[in-house]
């Protein structure tokens, strides 16, 4: 998925919308891995709901979160 946003260049301004967008898409993904990963709705296909997430990136999202490593990284 890209989509292109023109964001105002005004410094503060900028690094704030910038900072938000990171924090929203964080939630996102934390909430995909809870959910559809973990979850009650592991067996449910999120793809449906989310019509901007393919099955082959969905495929590679659950392997990722389910790879040891990921699981045991440290979080900063």
């Amino acid at each position: 998925m890209q989509v292109n946003f023109e964001i105002p260049d005004v410094e503060p301004l900028r690094s704030k919308i910038i900072s938000n967008i990171g924090l929203k898409f964080c939630t996102f993904m934390s909430r995909l891995t809870s959910r559809y990963v973990f979850g009650d709705l592991k067996d449910e296909n999120p793809c449906l709901k989310y019509k901007h997430i393919d099955e082959e990136t969905l495929r590679l999202f659950k392997e990722n979160r389910q790879n040891e490593a990921w699981m045991v990284r440290e979080v900063t």
